[in-house]
């Protein structure tokens, strides 16, 4: 099995904020076209544990 891992860019993770609050990580995956295991990843590595908000940086 051949995998090329690719990081998200600034582009991706802007999607995921605009989208985050009122679509699904299904609907964001397909969106910005990575897995959604990518997203999920993406946002539990961001999130803010109390609010619950994602933060890229």
């Amino acid at each position: 099995m051949n995998h090329c891992y690719r990081h998200l860019s600034a582009k991706n993770r802007g999607g995921i904020i605009m989208m985050r609050a009122t679509h699904s990580i299904q609907a964001i995956s397909t969106h910005l076209g990575r897995a959604p295991t990518t997203v999920s990843r993406e946002i539990a590595r961001h999130t803010v544990d109390l609010l619950k908000d994602y933060k890229p940086t």
